[in-house]
């Protein structure tokens, strides 16, 4: 969410924060005036412990936002189980019910059709190889040595989107991993 649209701040700094907002101030290149921006906490605070990872997380959007941070390096590679079990079953009932010999098969495929059975096969196609495309931009992008690199494009290919957001979902552990250290 963006409270300013001037892109050419210089200096920000936190004045006060509290469990339903906090205000910024800051100056713009080519003035020396303070301007000031409320921030709305969405959901509010609960209390003091969530305050430290809430800023974190968010000091880490805003350099991601700002195209200050650094990408992280990602080596590891984790299979998102319980994401895939739903597109794992998907997928075997659509080859089910397009190879099976068996009965029930046989009255799937005349239940929804031939068009809709090809269709769904274009659209996985369609969507896993670009899937796997991004993933590939995204392993590139974030140094995943070859090994890895090539188990996260497989498996995107095979599965999809839910190793998009296990990616993902791994590189904003390490900002925040870093963020931290560095604190």
């Amino acid at each position: 969410m963006q409270y300013t649209k001037n892109r050419q701040v210089v200096t920000a700094s936190m004045t006060s924060i509290d469990s339903k907002s906090m205000h910024l101030s800051y100056t713009v290149k080519g003035s020396d005036v303070k301007s000031t921006v409320r921030i709305p906490f969405d959901p509010p605070l609960m209390g003091f412990e969530e305050v430290k990872p809430r800023l974190m997380s968010m000091k880490v959007d805003a350099e991601v936002d700002l195209g200050m941070a650094k990408n992280p390096i990602i080596a590891r590679f984790e299979i998102p189980f319980m994401q895939v079990l739903p597109v794992l079953i998907l997928e075997m009932l659509l080859v089910w019910t397009t190879y099976s010999k068996s009965l029930g098969a046989q009255s799937l495929r005349q239940f929804v059709g031939p068009q809709i059975i090809k269709s769904s096969w274009i659209f996985m196609v369609v969507m896993h190889v670009s899937e796997s495309c991004y993933v590939l931009y995204l392993c590139t992008k974030h140094q995943t040595p070859f090994a890895s690199k090539f188990l996260w494009w497989f498996s995107a290919i095979l599965l999809g989107y839910p190793f998009i957001f296990r990616y993902r979902g791994l590189v904003k552990e390490a900002r925040i991993d870093s963020i931290m250290k560095g604190s």
